[in-house]
Protein backbone atom coordinates (compact mmCIF):
# COMPACT_ATOMS: atom_id res chain seq x y z
CA UNK A 1 0.00 0.00 0.00
CA UNK A 2 1.59 3.26 -1.13
CA UNK A 3 -1.06 5.67 0.05
CA UNK A 4 -2.21 5.60 3.68
CA UNK A 5 -5.06 7.74 4.83
CA UNK A 6 -7.40 7.96 7.76
CA UNK A 7 -7.77 6.32 11.13
CA UNK A 8 -10.93 4.58 10.08
CA UNK A 9 -8.75 2.27 8.01
CA UNK A 10 -10.53 3.68 4.96
CA UNK A 11 -7.74 4.10 2.49
CA UNK A 12 -7.44 4.76 -1.20
CA UNK A 13 -5.68 1.41 -1.41
CA UNK A 14 -6.55 -0.80 1.52
CA UNK A 15 -5.03 -3.88 3.02
CA UNK A 16 -8.16 -5.87 2.29
CA UNK A 17 -6.60 -9.12 3.44
CA UNK A 18 -6.03 -7.64 6.90
CA UNK A 19 -9.71 -6.70 7.06
CA UNK A 20 -10.62 -10.20 5.91
CA UNK A 21 -8.34 -11.94 8.40
CA UNK A 22 -9.72 -9.80 11.23
CA UNK A 23 -13.25 -10.89 10.35
CA UNK A 24 -12.14 -14.50 9.93
CA UNK A 25 -10.42 -14.54 13.32
CA UNK A 26 -13.56 -13.26 15.08
CA UNK A 27 -15.68 -15.86 13.29
CA UNK A 28 -13.26 -18.53 14.52
CA UNK A 29 -13.68 -17.17 18.05
CA UNK A 30 -17.44 -17.49 17.62
CA UNK A 31 -17.22 -21.10 16.41
CA UNK A 32 -14.71 -21.89 19.16
CA UNK A 33 -17.12 -20.67 21.84
CA UNK A 34 -20.07 -22.58 20.38
CA UNK A 35 -17.88 -25.69 20.31
CA UNK A 36 -16.97 -25.18 23.96
CA UNK A 37 -20.50 -26.18 24.98
CA UNK A 38 -19.88 -29.63 23.51
CA UNK A 39 -16.14 -30.30 23.75
CA UNK A 40 -15.05 -33.15 25.98
CA UNK A 41 -12.78 -32.64 29.01
CA UNK A 42 -12.71 -28.82 28.97
CA UNK A 43 -14.91 -26.79 31.32
CA UNK A 44 -16.96 -23.82 30.15
CA UNK A 45 -19.88 -21.69 31.34
CA UNK A 46 -22.52 -23.91 29.73
CA UNK A 47 -21.94 -27.61 29.05
CA UNK A 48 -24.07 -30.17 27.26
CA UNK A 49 -24.47 -33.66 28.68
CA UNK A 50 -23.20 -35.17 25.44
CA UNK A 51 -19.69 -34.03 24.54
CA UNK A 52 -17.35 -34.57 21.60
CA UNK A 53 -13.66 -35.38 21.42
CA UNK A 54 -13.66 -34.36 17.75
CA UNK A 55 -14.79 -30.83 18.62
CA UNK A 56 -12.18 -30.76 21.36
CA UNK A 57 -9.48 -31.52 18.79
CA UNK A 58 -10.80 -28.79 16.48
CA UNK A 59 -10.69 -26.28 19.33
CA UNK A 60 -7.25 -27.50 20.36
CA UNK A 61 -6.03 -26.70 16.85
CA UNK A 62 -7.80 -23.33 16.63
CA UNK A 63 -6.44 -22.13 19.96
CA UNK A 64 -2.95 -22.00 18.49
CA UNK A 65 -3.74 -19.15 16.13
CA UNK A 66 -7.16 -17.52 16.62
CA UNK A 67 -6.13 -14.97 19.29
CA UNK A 68 -2.49 -14.58 18.16
CA UNK A 69 -3.78 -13.72 14.68
CA UNK A 70 -6.07 -11.05 16.14
CA UNK A 71 -3.22 -9.48 18.07
CA UNK A 72 -0.98 -9.50 14.99
CA UNK A 73 -3.74 -7.73 13.04
CA UNK A 74 -4.17 -5.21 15.88
CA UNK A 75 -0.48 -4.34 15.74
CA UNK A 76 -0.67 -3.94 11.97
CA UNK A 77 -3.70 -1.65 12.22
CA UNK A 78 -2.14 0.35 15.08
CA UNK A 79 0.74 1.23 12.78
CA UNK A 80 -1.68 2.53 10.17
CA UNK A 81 -3.49 4.68 12.72
CA UNK A 82 -0.28 6.05 14.21
CA UNK A 83 0.81 7.32 10.81
CA UNK A 84 -2.25 9.57 10.84
CA UNK A 85 -2.73 10.42 14.52
CA UNK A 86 -0.63 11.93 17.25
CA UNK A 87 0.08 9.70 20.22
CA UNK A 88 -2.48 11.60 22.31
CA UNK A 89 -5.26 11.35 19.72
CA UNK A 90 -4.48 7.69 19.13
CA UNK A 91 -4.65 6.90 22.85
CA UNK A 92 -7.89 8.86 23.28
CA UNK A 93 -9.46 7.16 20.28
CA UNK A 94 -8.49 3.74 21.58
CA UNK A 95 -9.85 4.58 25.04
CA UNK A 96 -13.22 5.59 23.62
CA UNK A 97 -13.50 2.56 21.38
CA UNK A 98 -12.09 -0.04 23.76
CA UNK A 99 -12.28 0.86 27.44
CA UNK A 100 -15.68 2.60 27.52
CA UNK A 101 -17.47 -0.35 25.81
CA UNK A 102 -15.67 -2.78 28.12
CA UNK A 103 -16.93 -1.01 31.22
CA UNK A 104 -20.48 -0.64 29.94
CA UNK A 105 -20.96 -4.14 28.55
CA UNK A 106 -19.29 -5.91 31.45
CA UNK A 107 -22.23 -4.78 33.59
CA UNK A 108 -24.85 -5.38 30.89
CA UNK A 109 -23.73 -8.37 28.81
CA UNK A 110 -21.26 -10.29 30.95
CA UNK A 111 -23.45 -10.53 34.05
CA UNK A 112 -26.13 -12.66 32.30
CA UNK A 113 -23.47 -15.19 31.29
CA UNK A 114 -22.46 -15.81 34.89
CA UNK A 115 -26.11 -15.84 35.93
CA UNK A 116 -27.00 -18.63 33.49
CA UNK A 117 -23.85 -20.53 34.47
CA UNK A 118 -24.91 -20.43 38.13
CA UNK A 119 -28.48 -21.41 37.25
CA UNK A 120 -27.26 -24.47 35.36
CA UNK A 121 -25.18 -25.35 38.42
CA UNK A 122 -28.36 -25.35 40.47
CA UNK A 123 -28.52 -21.86 41.97
CA UNK A 124 -32.04 -20.78 42.90
CA UNK A 125 -31.68 -16.99 43.06
CA UNK A 126 -33.49 -14.66 40.66
CA UNK A 127 -31.61 -12.19 38.46
CA UNK A 128 -31.98 -9.27 40.88
CA UNK A 129 -30.52 -11.36 43.72
CA UNK A 130 -27.74 -12.55 41.43
CA UNK A 131 -26.91 -9.03 40.28
CA UNK A 132 -26.47 -7.92 43.87
CA UNK A 133 -23.77 -10.59 44.21
CA UNK A 134 -22.28 -9.47 40.88
CA UNK A 135 -21.87 -5.98 42.33
CA UNK A 136 -19.85 -7.27 45.29
CA UNK A 137 -16.98 -7.56 42.73
CA UNK A 138 -15.77 -10.91 44.02
CA UNK A 139 -13.98 -12.40 41.03
CA UNK A 140 -15.36 -15.35 39.13
CA UNK A 141 -15.12 -18.35 39.35
CA UNK A 142 -15.27 -18.26 43.14
CA UNK A 143 -17.37 -15.08 42.97
CA UNK A 144 -19.77 -13.73 40.38
CA UNK A 145 -17.91 -10.77 38.87
CA UNK A 146 -15.70 -10.82 35.78
CA UNK A 147 -15.33 -9.39 32.28
CA UNK A 148 -15.11 -12.92 30.76
CA UNK A 149 -14.69 -12.75 26.96
CA UNK A 150 -14.26 -8.97 27.08
CA UNK A 151 -10.77 -9.53 28.50
CA UNK A 152 -9.46 -9.23 24.95
CA UNK A 153 -10.46 -5.56 24.70
CA UNK A 154 -8.51 -4.04 27.66
CA UNK A 155 -5.54 -6.24 26.75
CA UNK A 156 -5.75 -4.79 23.25
CA UNK A 157 -5.91 -1.26 24.66
CA UNK A 158 -2.76 -1.81 26.73
CA UNK A 159 -0.93 -3.27 23.74
CA UNK A 160 -2.09 -0.33 21.61
CA UNK A 161 -0.45 2.03 24.09
CA UNK A 162 2.68 -0.10 24.01
CA UNK A 163 2.67 0.26 20.24
CA UNK A 164 3.15 4.03 20.44
CA UNK A 165 6.82 4.12 21.54
CA UNK A 166 7.63 1.11 19.37
CA UNK A 167 6.15 2.79 16.32
CA UNK A 168 7.98 6.03 17.04
CA UNK A 169 11.26 4.16 17.37
CA UNK A 170 10.93 2.52 13.96
CA UNK A 171 9.13 5.39 12.22
CA UNK A 172 12.26 6.89 10.71
CA UNK A 173 13.73 3.59 9.62
CA UNK A 174 14.09 3.20 5.88
CA UNK A 175 11.49 0.81 4.48
CA UNK A 176 12.45 0.63 0.82
CA UNK A 177 15.76 -1.13 1.31
CA UNK A 178 16.15 -4.27 -0.77
CA UNK A 179 16.84 -7.36 1.32
CA UNK A 180 17.33 -10.94 0.22
CA UNK A 181 14.92 -13.71 1.17
CA UNK A 182 17.73 -15.42 3.04
CA UNK A 183 18.27 -12.43 5.31
CA UNK A 184 14.52 -12.01 5.77
CA UNK A 185 14.20 -15.67 6.71
CA UNK A 186 16.97 -15.30 9.28
CA UNK A 187 15.40 -12.15 10.73
CA UNK A 188 11.97 -13.74 11.03
CA UNK A 189 13.42 -16.92 12.52
CA UNK A 190 15.42 -14.90 15.04
CA UNK A 191 12.35 -12.89 16.01
CA UNK A 192 10.26 -16.04 16.52
CA UNK A 193 13.02 -17.69 18.56
CA UNK A 194 13.27 -14.69 20.86
CA UNK A 195 9.47 -14.35 21.05
CA UNK A 196 8.72 -17.90 22.17
CA UNK A 197 11.28 -18.15 24.98
CA UNK A 198 9.56 -15.96 27.63
CA UNK A 199 6.18 -17.62 27.16
CA UNK A 200 7.75 -21.08 27.21
CA UNK A 201 9.03 -20.54 30.74
CA UNK A 202 6.26 -18.29 32.08
CA UNK A 203 3.39 -20.49 30.88
CA UNK A 204 4.28 -23.29 33.31
CA UNK A 205 4.53 -20.93 36.30
CA UNK A 206 1.71 -18.47 35.78
CA UNK A 207 -1.75 -19.88 34.99
CA UNK A 208 -4.11 -18.05 32.66
CA UNK A 209 -6.19 -15.57 34.69
CA UNK A 210 -7.45 -13.00 32.15
CA UNK A 211 -7.39 -10.47 34.99
CA UNK A 212 -4.67 -8.46 33.21
CA UNK A 213 -2.60 -7.77 36.32
CA UNK A 214 -1.38 -11.31 37.02
CA UNK A 215 -1.59 -12.73 33.52
CA UNK A 216 2.17 -12.67 32.87
CA UNK A 217 2.25 -15.70 30.60
CA UNK A 218 -0.51 -14.45 28.32
CA UNK A 219 1.17 -11.06 27.98
CA UNK A 220 4.39 -12.85 27.05
CA UNK A 221 2.48 -14.77 24.40
CA UNK A 222 0.46 -11.95 22.85
CA UNK A 223 2.78 -8.93 22.91
CA UNK A 224 5.26 -10.42 20.39
CA UNK A 225 2.40 -10.92 17.92
CA UNK A 226 1.44 -7.25 18.30
CA UNK A 227 5.06 -6.24 17.71
CA UNK A 228 5.25 -8.55 14.71
CA UNK A 229 2.22 -6.78 13.26
CA UNK A 230 3.91 -3.42 13.72
CA UNK A 231 7.08 -4.56 12.03
CA UNK A 232 5.20 -6.30 9.20
CA UNK A 233 3.40 -3.08 8.31
CA UNK A 234 6.44 -0.86 8.67
CA UNK A 235 8.75 -3.12 6.65
CA UNK A 236 6.77 -4.23 3.62
CA UNK A 237 9.22 -6.94 2.43
CA UNK A 238 8.16 -9.04 5.45
CA UNK A 239 4.65 -9.56 4.12
CA UNK A 240 5.97 -10.10 0.60
CA UNK A 241 8.21 -12.83 1.99
CA UNK A 242 5.36 -14.51 3.87
CA UNK A 243 3.32 -14.49 0.68
CA UNK A 244 6.18 -16.02 -1.31
CA UNK A 245 6.89 -18.69 1.32
CA UNK A 246 3.30 -19.43 2.30
CA UNK A 247 3.42 -23.06 1.16
CA UNK A 248 6.61 -23.77 3.10
CA UNK A 249 5.13 -22.15 6.21
CA UNK A 250 1.96 -24.23 5.86
CA UNK A 251 4.02 -27.41 5.50
CA UNK A 252 5.90 -26.52 8.67
CA UNK A 253 2.64 -25.79 10.52
CA UNK A 254 1.08 -29.09 9.44
CA UNK A 255 4.19 -31.06 10.37
CA UNK A 256 4.31 -29.46 13.83
CA UNK A 257 0.64 -30.10 14.62
CA UNK A 258 1.03 -33.71 13.49
CA UNK A 259 4.05 -34.20 15.76
CA UNK A 260 2.24 -32.54 18.66
CA UNK A 261 -0.82 -34.73 18.24
CA UNK A 262 1.23 -37.92 17.91
CA UNK A 263 2.76 -37.03 21.27
CA UNK A 264 -0.63 -36.17 22.83
CA UNK A 265 -2.59 -39.13 21.52
CA UNK A 266 0.04 -41.64 22.64
CA UNK A 267 0.27 -40.24 26.15
CA UNK A 268 3.84 -39.05 25.67
CA UNK A 269 3.33 -35.51 26.94
CA UNK A 270 5.78 -34.62 29.71
CA UNK A 271 2.93 -34.14 32.21
CA UNK A 272 1.80 -37.70 31.56
CA UNK A 273 5.27 -39.23 31.78
CA UNK A 274 6.70 -37.66 34.92
CA UNK A 275 5.32 -36.25 38.14
CA UNK A 276 8.26 -33.85 38.28
CA UNK A 277 7.98 -33.02 34.59
CA UNK A 278 9.23 -29.43 34.99
CA UNK A 279 12.60 -30.74 36.08
CA UNK A 280 13.09 -32.47 32.70
CA UNK A 281 14.57 -30.31 29.90
CA UNK A 282 12.56 -32.20 27.27
CA UNK A 283 9.40 -30.72 28.81
CA UNK A 284 10.51 -27.25 27.77
CA UNK A 285 11.35 -28.52 24.30
CA UNK A 286 7.77 -29.73 23.93
CA UNK A 287 6.34 -26.43 25.20
CA UNK A 288 8.66 -24.59 22.81
CA UNK A 289 7.31 -26.75 20.01
CA UNK A 290 3.75 -25.72 20.90
CA UNK A 291 4.70 -22.05 20.76
CA UNK A 292 6.55 -22.33 17.46
CA UNK A 293 3.49 -24.10 16.08
CA UNK A 294 1.38 -21.00 16.85
CA UNK A 295 3.76 -18.81 14.91
CA UNK A 296 3.87 -21.12 11.91
CA UNK A 297 0.07 -21.15 11.61
CA UNK A 298 -0.21 -17.39 11.97
CA UNK A 299 2.55 -16.70 9.43
CA UNK A 300 1.10 -19.23 6.97
CA UNK A 301 -2.39 -17.71 7.27
CA UNK A 302 -0.95 -14.25 6.68
CA UNK A 303 0.91 -15.44 3.59
CA UNK A 304 -2.17 -17.07 2.08
CA UNK A 305 -4.34 -14.14 3.11
CA UNK A 306 -2.10 -11.66 1.33
CA UNK A 307 -2.04 -13.84 -1.77
CA UNK A 308 -5.71 -14.71 -2.11
CA UNK A 309 -7.81 -12.39 0.08
CA UNK A 310 -6.59 -8.95 -0.94
CA UNK A 311 -9.84 -7.98 -2.67
CA UNK A 312 -12.54 -5.66 -1.42
CA UNK A 313 -16.29 -6.17 -1.54
CA UNK A 314 -19.43 -4.68 -0.06
CA UNK A 315 -19.77 -7.76 2.16
CA UNK A 316 -16.24 -7.29 3.50
CA UNK A 317 -16.90 -3.59 4.19
CA UNK A 318 -20.09 -4.46 6.06
CA UNK A 319 -18.43 -7.31 7.96
CA UNK A 320 -15.46 -5.21 8.98
CA UNK A 321 -17.79 -2.68 10.58
CA UNK A 322 -19.92 -5.36 12.23
CA UNK A 323 -17.19 -7.56 13.61
CA UNK A 324 -16.34 -5.60 16.77
CA UNK A 325 -19.95 -5.26 18.02
CA UNK A 326 -20.42 -8.91 17.00
CA UNK A 327 -17.51 -9.88 19.24
CA UNK A 328 -18.95 -7.98 22.19
CA UNK A 329 -22.36 -9.61 21.71
CA UNK A 330 -21.59 -13.15 20.66
CA UNK A 331 -20.70 -14.94 23.90
CA UNK A 332 -23.69 -13.60 25.81
CA UNK A 333 -25.94 -14.82 23.02
CA UNK A 334 -24.24 -18.24 22.97
CA UNK A 335 -24.49 -18.71 26.73
CA UNK A 336 -28.11 -17.53 26.88
CA UNK A 337 -29.32 -19.69 24.00
CA UNK A 338 -27.11 -22.57 25.09
CA UNK A 339 -28.56 -22.53 28.61
CA UNK A 340 -32.01 -23.39 27.30
CA UNK A 341 -30.96 -25.68 24.44
CA UNK A 342 -28.70 -28.01 26.46
CA UNK A 343 -31.61 -28.80 28.76
CA UNK A 344 -33.79 -30.13 25.92
CA UNK A 345 -34.07 -33.77 24.87
CA UNK A 346 -32.94 -33.20 21.28
CA UNK A 347 -29.88 -34.92 19.84
CA UNK A 348 -26.43 -33.42 20.32
CA UNK A 349 -25.92 -32.77 16.60
CA UNK A 350 -29.22 -30.91 16.31
CA UNK A 351 -28.42 -28.89 19.45
CA UNK A 352 -25.02 -27.95 18.07
CA UNK A 353 -26.33 -26.90 14.65
CA UNK A 354 -29.18 -24.93 16.19
CA UNK A 355 -26.91 -23.05 18.61
CA UNK A 356 -24.36 -22.34 15.86
CA UNK A 357 -26.96 -21.01 13.41
CA UNK A 358 -29.30 -19.28 15.84
CA UNK A 359 -26.56 -17.48 17.75
CA UNK A 360 -24.98 -16.18 14.56
CA UNK A 361 -28.31 -14.92 13.25
CA UNK A 362 -29.26 -13.36 16.60
CA UNK A 363 -25.88 -11.63 17.03
CA UNK A 364 -25.91 -10.26 13.50
CA UNK A 365 -29.58 -9.35 13.80
CA UNK A 366 -28.93 -7.30 16.92
CA UNK A 367 -26.11 -5.50 15.16
CA UNK A 368 -28.03 -4.85 11.94
CA UNK A 369 -31.32 -3.80 13.53
CA UNK A 370 -30.35 -2.13 16.78
CA UNK A 371 -26.70 -1.01 16.57
CA UNK A 372 -25.84 -0.15 12.98
CA UNK A 373 -28.73 2.31 12.34
CA UNK A 374 -28.20 4.39 15.51
CA UNK A 375 -25.20 6.59 16.20
CA UNK A 376 -25.60 6.36 19.98
CA UNK A 377 -25.53 2.56 19.86
CA UNK A 378 -22.53 2.52 17.53
CA UNK A 379 -20.67 4.71 20.01
CA UNK A 380 -21.58 2.45 22.93
CA UNK A 381 -20.26 -0.55 21.00
CA UNK A 382 -17.05 1.22 19.99
CA UNK A 383 -17.96 1.51 16.30
CA UNK A 384 -17.30 4.54 14.16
Amino acid sequence: MKHRENAGFETAKRYFYIDFLRVLAILLVFVYHVNMIFVAEWDWHIKADSTSNVLMEINYWMQFFRMPLLFFVSGFISCILLERLSAQRFALSRFKRLIIPTVIWTFVLVAPQIYFERKLEGAEFNYVEFYQSFLTFELWPSGNFHWLHLWFIPYLFAYNLLSIPVFRSIQEEKTGISISHTKLALCIAAFVCVAVIPYTFLSVRFPVTYDFVNDYARHAQFIPFVLAGLFAYRFEPIMDYLEAKRAALLRAAFLLIIIINVVRWNGWEPKALWDDWLSHPVSYVFILLLNVNSWMWVLAILGYGKRYLNKGSELLTYSNKAVYPFYILHQTVIVTVGYYVVQTNDGAVFKYMFILGACFVISMGIYHLYIRPFKSMRILFGSK
